[in-house]
C-alpha cells in the first residue's frame, strides 16, 4: 500500500525526512520504503535510513546521489534522481513549515496499515488456531504510533522527582495486611508492582489473598479478585466472613442472612468507595491476556475499572505462549502480570506454591521454589507463610519476607489467624 498523499506531499515527508533530524527521529519508524508511490522516492529514504543506521547522521545529497549511483537499475538515470532532489529541495517553504501536520498524516496512515496487516495475519492464525498468537498480533498492531514520551530526564526532572517522593499529595501506597511490612515498604507498595505470597498447598495462601482484598476495600480501593481454582461463590463466602467477623460455619445456616447483610452495609457506608468484583476462569485456561479482555469488558459495560487485581494463584493461569518446561512457564506467566501491571498502572497480588520441600523447613525461603526460582524474580514483593503444626493448633502464623525490591527483606513477622471468621492480623502481646 503506497501513501494517499499528494505527490508534493510526498516530497515534502521526504525532504523533511533527510534534512530535518528532529522530525527523523520522531518518525522514521512508521515510515516504509514501499509506502513512498514513486520508486525514486523509496530509494531516496532507503538511502537516507541506512545512512542514518550506519553513521548517526542524515546525509546530504552528494552522498545520497553516490549511494544511488551503483544501486540502481539500467533502466534508469542518475539525472532523473538529481532532478527530483533539485525539485525536493526547491519546494515552496510554506509547504513545509509545519512538520507535526506531516507527522499527523504520517502517524495515521501507519496506525492503518498495521491494523490491515494485523487484520490479515489474524485470519491467517485464526484457521491454525493459534489465538494466543492472534491477541499479540493484534495488541502489536494498537502500539503503532510516534514516541511521546521518553522517559526522565534526571537533572532537569530533579525537582518533580522530589515533590513525588515527598508530597504526600502524590503518594499512593497499597497497605498490605501486616503494619510492620508496611513500615518497611515506606507506607506500602504502588502501583505497577507486583507482590506474591508463598506457600504450600493448603496453608492460607487464598486467605491471605482475601485478607489483602478486603485491606484494598477498607482504603476505598476497586478490588477485582480472579480465582483460577474456587468458585466465585466459595471465595465470595470467605470474603463475607472477613469483612463481617460472622463464622463460615454461621454463615450456612439461613436465618444470618439478614444479619450478614446489615453488616455488610455498614461495612459499604464506612468504606463507600470501595468495590469488588470476584471472577473464575476454568483451570488452567485462562492467560494473562484473558484478563486483558476481562478488563476490557470490565470498563465497557461495568465502567469498572481495578485499583488492585489479585490472581489466585500464579500457576493456574497459563502462559501466553506454548512452553514445555513448567518452570520456565510459571517464569513467563510471572512476567506477564508484571506486564500487566506496569501497562494498566495498577498493582497485582498473586500466590504461588512451594516444592514439595516447603512442608518440611521452617521458613520457605526461595530454595524452596527449586527450579522455579524464575517465578519471584520478577516480583517486587514476595512473602512466604510458614506454620507448624502447634502453631496451626494455636491460629499462629509466620510471615517471611523473601524479597523486597524497596524495603526491608528477610525478617520475620508473627500473624494471627481466626479460622472461624478467616480474619489475619499482626500477632502482638494483647493476643498472647
Amino acid at each position: 500500500m503506497t501513501y494517499e498523499f499528494s505527490e508534493n506531499i510526498q516530497r515534502g515527508i521526504l525532504f523533511l525526512l533527510k534534512s530535518k533530524k528532529d522530525f527523523y527521529l520522531q518518525i522514521v519508524n512508521l515510515v516504509e520504503s514501499e509506502y513512498f508511490e514513486f520508486p525514486s522516492h523509496s530509494n531516496i529514504f532507503s538511502v537516507v535510513k541506512s545512512y542514518y543506521e550506519k553513521y548517526h547522521s542524515l546525509p546530504n545529497d552528494d552522498f545520497i546521489l553516490e549511494s544511488l549511483r551503483g544501486n540502481i537499475s539500467q533502466r534508469e538515470d542518475i539525472a532523473d534522481y538529481e532532478d527530483e532532489l533539485s525539485y525536493v529541495n526547491s519546494l515552496d517553504t510554506s509547504a513545509i513549515e509545519n512538520p507535526d501536520y506531516y507527522m499527523d498524516l504520517i502517524e495515521s496512515f501507519a496506525k492503518k496499515e498495521a491494523m490491515k496487516k494485523a487484520i490479515q495475519e489474524c485470519i491467517i492464525l485464526t484457521k491454525q488456531d493459534k489465538i494466543e498468537e492472534t491477541e499479540a498480533v493484534v495488541r502489536k498492531a494498537l502500539t503503532v504510533a510516534r514516541t511521546v514520551d521518553v522517559g526522565q530526564n534526571y537533572f532537569s526532572g530533579l525537582r518533580d522527582r522530589w515533590d513525588r517522593t515527598f508530597n504526600e499529595d502524590y503518594k499512593d501506597k497499597y497497605s498490605t495486611v501486616l503494619n510492620t511490612l508496611d513500615r518497611s515498604l515506606d507506607g506500602g507498595l504502588n502501583r505497577k508492582e507486583l507482590a506474591m505470597v508463598v506457600a504450600p498447598p493448603g496453608v492460607g495462601k487464598s486467605l491471605y489473598l482475601v485478607n489483602q482484598g478486603v485491606k484494598a476495600l477498607m482504603e476505598d480501593r476497586k478490588v477485582l479478585y480472579v480465582s483460577l481454582e474456587m468458585s466465585e461463590d466459595k471465595i465470595a463466602q470467605r470474603f463475607d466472613s472477613v469483612m463481617t467477623l460472622i463464622t463460615q460455619q454461621r454463615l450456612k445456616n439461613p436465618d444470618v442472612q439478614v444479619e450478614v447483610k446489615n453488616r455488610l452495609d455498614l461495612f459499604r457506608n464506612n468504606f463507600e468507595k470501595g468495590s469488588l468484583v470476584i471472577k473464575e476462569f476454568p483451570t488452567g485456561l485462562a492467560t494473562v491476556n484473558t484478563l486483558r479482555a476481562l478488563l476490557v469488558q470490565l470498563r465497557n459495560f461495568e465502567d469498572f475499572v481495578p485499583d488492585l487485581i489479585i490472581v489466585d494463584y500464579l500457576e493456574l493461569l497459563r502462559p501466553t505462549r506454548d512452553i514445555q518446561q513448567e518452570y520456565q512457564a510459571q517464569q513467563r506467566v510471572s512476567e506477564d502480570l508484571r506486564g500487566l501491571s506496569m501497562e494498566m498502572n495498577i498493582l497485582v497480588w498473586t500466590a504461588t506454591q512451594t516444592n514439595r520441600l516447603g512442608r518440611n523447613v521452617k521458613i520457605i525461603t526461595d530454595s524452596e521454589l527449586g527450579d522455579s526460582y524464575g517465578k519471584i524474580r520478577t516480583c517486587d514483593f514476595a512473602i512466604s507463610l510458614n506454620q507448624t503444626e502447634e502453631e496451626f493448633d494455636n491460629q499462629k502464623m509466620r510471615v517471611y519476607v523473601m524479597k523486597s525490591r524497596n524495603g526491608k527483606p528477610r525478617f520475620i513477622v508473627p500473624m494471627h489467624i481466626d479460622y472461624n471468621t478467616l480474619r489475619m492480623k499482626e500477632f502482638d502481646e494483647d493476643d498472647e
